[in-house]
This record gives C-alpha cells, sequence and structure tokens, in this order.
C-alpha cells in the first residue's frame, strides 16, 4: 500500500526538517528571532551520538558534542579498540542502513568544498576531527573543543554521523587513509538534565 501525501503538506514536512536540522530560517517566517532564541535554548543542551559496531568489530561508545565559548566541546569515551589513533569524522549522513561496512553514512561532511585537513587547519573537511587515542585497554577518552563544527546553521552536525576508523587519520588526500569504518552512531539533540 503505497501513501500520498498532498504536494502542500510534503512541502511543510520538508520545510520543517530541513528548519530542524540546519537551523534555517523559514521563509515569512513572523517572530523569527524569537524561535531562533527558542532553538539555541533546545541546542544548549546539546547533541549526543551512540557508537554501534561496524560489523563485528566490537567497537561501541558515547560522544556528547556541546556548544562553548570558541566552539564545540567534544567529550566521550570509545571501547573496544586496538591501542594506537584511529580516524574521527564526522561523515554527511545519519544513515545506519549498513552496519556490514558503515559506508551508509557517507563521505566526511564538508560544507565548503575545502580538502581533507587537521583539525587545528583553517580549511579542512568540516567534519575533519583528527583521531582519538586508544590506550592499552583498548579505550579512548576524548575532551576537544573544535572551533568548525557547529549545532546549527551552515556547520551544523545534528543529524550526519560520527565515525571510528579502524587505523589513524594520515591526512593524506583526499580522506586521511583511516582504513575501515569500526563503529558509527548518528548525531541528535541530547534529552535536557533534570
Amino acid at each position: 500500500m503505497q501513501i500520498r501525501l498532498p504536494k502542500l503538506l510534503l512541502a511543510a514536512a520538508l520545510c520543517a526538517l530541513s528548519t530542524l536540522v540546519s537551523g534555517c530560517k523559514p521563509a515569512n517566517s513572523q517572530g523569527s528571532e524569537e524561535a531562533h532564541a527558542e532553538r539555541r535554548d533546545e541546542l544548549s543542551q546539546g547533541a549526543i551520538a551512540v557508537l554501534e559496531p561496524v560489523a563485528e568489530s566490537g567497537v561501541a561508545g558515547m560522544i556528547r558534542f556541546v556548544p562553548v565559548e570558541g566552539g564545540v566541546r567534544v567529550t566521550g569515551r570509545v571501547e573496544g579498540l586496538t591501542p594506537g589513533d584511529h580516524g574521527f569524522h564526522v561523515h554527511e549522513f545519519g544513515d545506519l542502513s549498513d552496519l556490514a561496512t558503515g559506508e551508509s553514512a557517507g563521505g566526511h561532511f564538508d560544507a565548503n568544498g575545502h580538502e581533507h585537513g587537521k583539525p587545528s587547519a583553517r580549511e579542512r573537511h568540516t567534519g575533519d576531527l583528527g583521531n582519538i587515542t586508544a590506550n592499552e585497554e583498548g579505550v579512548a577518552r576524548i575532551d576537544t573543543v573544535d572551533a568548525i563544527i557547529a549545532l546549527h546553521g551552515e556547520h551544523s552536525i545534528l543529524g550526519r554521523s560520527i565515525v571510528v576508523h579502524a587505523d589513524a587519520d594520515t591526512f593524506v588526500q583526499p580522506t586521511g587513509g583511516a582504513g575501515a569504518r569500526i563503529a558509527v552512531g548518528v548525531i541528535g539533540i541530547a534529552q535536557k538534565p533534570d
């Protein structure tokens, strides 16, 4: 059975989804400044991604994204890694339909058409967050502030995915040479604390 939506209803739904994901202003909206203030308040609690293992990697974890002065603070813990560095990037789609390879998450999120680069580079893929480092127990703890990713606007990572790779990002073109995807999670709005 196929459900057909009226074109006007479909357009309204797409506009609402676009506004939610990108933080863009709907056309002809009254009180848009107030709406943006409410949206900023909603996002003040940040975002969260629960990492799922790709294939049988056994890699899992949780990453939080909280807006702070100068960017977005990225914190979390990833377990089940081999000791050493692992590429850590925001990818363009929040699509986990292929957990056999993680390829449904698409490529690195790149809002501005830049080449791959280090997190400190002025021009890089928006989602280039470099590496995380696992200790001898296979645990990586993350606590960094990134100045390029955001939770609204052009560089919004909401609805996209965070990917952990099998190997280190060596910052070669086009995507760092970090190897297979071993964990992936959708970045969504975090629940407000009680």
